[in-house]
């Protein structure tokens, strides 16, 4: 046991200086990992994971019609699963046997487009981001509309199966692109 100051409480007397040396590790390794974390003016990483029983149809999407590339996949007793990227954005793509019905839907038929989107991506222009993705035969969901804030312009379309993907412009004052959102 390490010594204790002889102002201190008892329970200074009772916790090991292993611990005390553990516990002072893990809160620097929280202080050093808040400081990574913090966002800088060219890293925008971020990820999410989509499950898909057509596997090879939505690596062939993402890749053709929203420009991400392969980095690389991997085939488990499972299924197969993919990591892509665009511009720091990491998607992996799980295949599945099939996909959860949402819940809600009455006749259970068929699954519906996922309620709330499940990628977000930043985009220098978000009306001719949508007037390409037309022309490719992407559904568009919404069409390109400022927030009510005004920090960005948004539209939403829907990937090969029932994923919500939403586009987003950030705003700038000065009329270029603002990588930042801000």
């Amino acid at each position: 046991m390490r010594p204790c100051p002889p102002s201190s409480s008892n329970l200074c007397r009772k916790v090991p200086a292993s611990f005390a040396l553990l516990a002072a590790a893990v809160l620097f390794s929280i202080g050093a990992f808040a400081t990574m974390a913090q966002p800088s003016l060219r890293s925008h990483s971020s990820s999410t994971s989509i499950r898909t029983a057509d596997f090879d149809e939505s690596v062939r999407w993402y890749r053709d019609k929203l420009g991400f590339r392969m980095i690389g996949s991997t085939s488990f007793v499972q299924g197969r699963t993919a990591v892509l990227e665009r511009s720091g954005f990491l998607l992996e793509i799980a295949e599945v046997d099939h996909v959860p019905h949402e819940t809600g839907d009455p006749q259970g038929s068929s699954p519906g487009v996922t309620p709330i989107p499940v990628i977000s991506l930043l985009v220098p222009d978000v009306d001719k981001e949508i007037t390409r993705l037309r022309k490719a035969g992407v559904e568009v969901l919404q069409d390109p509309q400022d927030e009510l804030d005004g920090r960005y312009r948004t539209a939403q379309i829907r990937d090969n199966g029932r994923h919500r993907i939403e586009l987003r412009e950030p705003i700038d004052e000065s009329g270029g692109f603002n990588p930042t959102g801000r």
